[in-house]
């Protein structure tokens, strides 16, 4: 069972939300997801949907009102969001920051997501600063 585009991008979240200064607007951003800007978009629209995360808004314009840009400065992941998180990949709530970390960058490739592992790392490192 591997893990789809709007699961990675509630992980890169997730991640992100471990840091002390979450920075969404650099961090959180389509290459997550292999640089592919329509589904990023989409899948961001889709977890503020569901309410797994809050605070994504967008730039739309042309036929079919698409999704032009996406502003991710706000994004915060909601408590719903987290236990989504935490029950897919079975992580403790106990562990800390850094453990979840570690714990996502070892389960996301398990699950699927190539970029996990240096996601994870950059996020760590910058934890760990």
């Amino acid at each position: 069972m591997g893990l789809d585009n709007k699961q990675k991008v509630l992980l890169a979240i997730y991640l992100e939300y471990q840091k002390d200064i979450p920075n969404m607007r650099e961090n959180i951003n389509s290459n997550i997801i292999g640089g592919d800007f329509e589904m990023f978009a989409i899948a961001l629209a889709k977890l503020l949907n569901e309410r797994l995360i809050t605070g994504a808004d967008f730039s739309r314009g042309g036929r079919g009102n698409k999704i032009l840009h996406v502003f991710t400065d706000n994004i915060k992941i909601t408590v719903d969001g987290i236990n989504y998180v935490e029950q897919k990949l079975e992580i403790e709530k106990t562990l800390t920051g850094p453990e979840k970390v570690r714990e996502v960058a070892d389960k996301g490739i398990k699950w699927g997501w190539e970029q996990a592992k240096d996601f994870a790392a950059k996020v760590l490192a910058e934890m760990l600063k």
